[in-house]
């Protein structure tokens, strides 16, 4: 009975098995490889970094001894940013350098930090816009005869541009920002600035 029983058990194994040819194993693993590679990506594969460079300027709304005035500065920015799980959306962060400013016997500088969120899209095949809002850290420093400021000043940003594409990795652009001071307490009000910017991506 036992040797009935073995008997059997290794036909059964054997009928489990089948005979195939070097070619055929081969597909096979490939087929297997080629699965585990592609369950393997990762979404953040397709994340594009992007780095800008931009000429800015602004239209700097003051208050000084009870006097509204707006004060005119160009400067530069350099920006990184990062896709978040898709090419529409993406998050900035910018450092903006106004240097120094004269008018008369004033001296002024200005810098200036942000962190801001966009929406992109295609307007057509070659060009695309962004809109966005962030924060940000403004530094101003006003000094004259009878005048010493040094206020750094909370803002919130509103922004918005058009991007032409030169290349899938290189745009141009044109972008308008305001920003408004979050409290009080500071001698920087408004500001409206206009851009020109060159990004890479990659």
């Amino acid at each position: 009975m036992m040797a009935l029983t073995l008997v059997q058990s290794l036909a059964f194994g054997a009928a489990e098995y089948e005979e195939v040819s070097y070619d055929d194993l081969v597909n096979q693993l490939h087929q297997k490889k080629s699965n585990v590679i592609r369950n393997a990506n990762d979404p953040l594969d397709s994340n594009l970094i992007h780095a800008g460079f931009g000429l800015v300027t602004t239209a700097n709304s003051v208050n000084v001894n009870g006097n509204d005035a707006v004060k005119y500065q160009n400067g530069f920015q350099i920006s990184l940013g990062i896709d978040l799980f898709s090419p529409q959306w993406a998050a900035e962060a910018a450092l903006r350098n106004f240097g120094q400013a004269y008018s008369g016997t004033e001296t002024r500088s200005l810098r200036e930090f942000d962190l801001k969120f966009m929406h992109r899209d295609s307007l057509t095949a070659g060009a695309g816009y962004r809109l966005g809002a962030g924060v940000g850290s403004r530094y101003l420093k006003i000094s004259d005869e009878n005048v010493s400021i040094e206020d750094n000043t909370p803002t919130g940003v509103l922004f918005g541009g058009i991007d032409v594409y030169a290349t899938k990795n290189l745009s141009i652009g044109m972008e308008t920002g305001l920003r408004t001071s979050m409290v009080n307490s500071t001698a920087d009000k408004n500001a409206l600035d206009m851009m020109i910017r060159l990004d890479t991506y990659f």
